[in-house]
């Protein structure tokens, strides 16, 4: 998304709403308002800057703004209309970030320069307003919010997110040291797998998964464990 100041996020996404021509359509301010305040029960106006007409959205636990590029000397026509959404201290690796854009409707995904994980989303306003497209509209922008809401809380790692892991005397029990040589690692790895003396390999005919055929059928030679006792040299 590039550096840009927090009052610019939105101008930066935005195409200057002034060089917008009244071929490339128009919307009626009033009526997108009917049709937000139609879809969401808390909608506040927090005004106007830089051009933009700036609303509150709260739905359930989730709080976005709704911006629209007004155009100049008609304030009640708008060009186009972006949503943005702020996520501060959920933790969102690169790679997660780039499979949550690439199921995103409408929106893009992007870590900011303060650290945090911006959501912003728009569409040009095109022909004339329906209510009913445009709701199909915030409906896309709503999977779009699910889709990184999901992804941030399958962020959380297994340790964080189990009751049983944040068992100490658990913890201390399961706890296995790694072998101070490779060696000690295989018997460790042969001890659990079949025995303290008995070395253990993959099995051959299924590779070590267990199952053989397209249909999956449980290894005749290895049992379905995946494994068979070594040949002795």
């Amino acid at each position: 998304m590039g550096r840009f100041s927090e009052r610019g996020v939105m101008a930066a996404f935005f195409q200057n709403s002034e060089s917008k021509s009244l071929a490339e359509g128009l919307w009626p301010r009033p009526k997108i308002l009917s049709a937000l305040r139609k879809r969401y029960k808390a909608l506040d106006d927090l005004g106007e800057e830089s051009g933009f007409a700036i609303y509150g959205v709260t739905d359930g636990d989730v709080r976005f703004a709704v911006v629209m590029a007004m155009v100049e000397g008609a304030k009640d026509q708008v060009s186009e209309v972006g949503f943005l959404a702020r996520f501060s201290g959920f933790n969102l690796s690169q790679s997660q970030l780039d499979s949550v854009n690439r199921n995103l409707h409408i929106s893009v995904a992007s870590f900011h320069t303060d650290g945090d994980l911006y959501l912003i989303g728009g569409v040009a306003a095109a022909g004339e307003f329906k209510e009913g497209t445009f709701l199909l509209i915030l409906e896309a922008w709503r999977r779009d919010l699910l889709v990184i809401l999901q992804s941030m809380s399958l962020s959380q790692t297994l340790a964080g997110a189990h009751p049983a892991a944040q068992l100490q005397t658990a913890l201390k029990f399961a706890t296995n040291r790694a072998p101070e040589s490779e060696s000690a690692a295989g018997d460790l790895f042969a001890a659990y797998a079949g025995g303290a003396r008995r070395a253990m390999a993959s099995c051959g005919v299924c590779g070590g998964r267990g199952k053989t055929g397209f249909l999956a059928h449980s290894c005749d030679a290895c049992e379905g464990s995946g494994f068979v006792a070594a040949r002795r040299p």
